[in-house]
């Protein structure tokens, strides 16, 4: 199952991994190197070119608890937890959100995750709203995090304004992460409001997929 990524470049709001662009990054300069010449046998001039090892990617490192976020895949229970962000390029950004898959055996398994990209991570407001698309064959959730005293979260789906579903952050009660039935479509026009009603700021409410 392959890993869905939201861009942590500042330069893109959706696109390749971390990892996967300082690996292209060791590519490309091994590229520019000229090749060290060695003699050519009979064996080595007949025997297939070995294929480049991968380079292997970072391991994710969970911070607080995974929240149950109350809907099943074909192959698991979807949960919402926060991953650390460590970026030079990104330097008020320290965490994303995941959307994972709790398999029957209690493993969990990451499949989405989204990151803040331009200025603190915990400014008032929305933060890495990433929109529901299939992956693997599964529709993903709508999901994201909201910085502030946020007690309803509303989103345009389909005409229709839906509520999202909810839960603090074990790490940060500030931090509200949020979410959307995987099969209610595309949402827009997200909203927050406090205990009273009243609006809240919107902060980086604009919903990115892929």
């Amino acid at each position: 199952m392959g890993l869905s990524r939201r861009s942590i470049l500042a330069v893109a709001v959706t696109g390749t991994a971390a990892a996967l662009v300082v690996t292209g990054a060791v590519a490309a300069g091994a590229s520019q190197r000229k090749p060290t010449p060695r003699p050519v046998t009979a064996a080595s001039a007949s025997a297939p070119a070995a294929a480049p090892e991968p380079a292997a990617q970072p391991a994710e490192r969970k911070l607080g608890d995974a929240v149950d976020a109350g809907y099943r895949a074909k192959d698991g229970a979807w949960v919402l937890y926060a991953v650390a962000i460590e970026e030079k390029v990104l330097p008020g950004t320290r965490f994303g959100v995941m959307a994972g898959l709790r398999r029957g055996d209690g493993k969990v398994t990451g499949v989405v995750v989204a990151n803040e990209t331009e200025g603190s991570d915990r400014a008032p407001g929305f933060h890495a709203v990433q929109g529901g698309m299939e992956v693997d064959g599964r529709p993903s959730p709508s999901f994201g995090y909201y910085a502030g005293a946020a007690t309803k979260i509303t989103a345009r789906i389909g005409g229709r304004t839906v509520t999202a579903r909810q839960a603090a952050w074990s790490e940060d009660n500030a931090v509200k992460f949020f979410w959307f039935d995987p099969a209610a479509g595309m949402v827009s026009d997200l909203k927050a409001y406090d205990s009273k009603g009243r609006a809240l700021p919107a902060g980086h409410n604009s919903v990115g997929v892929g």
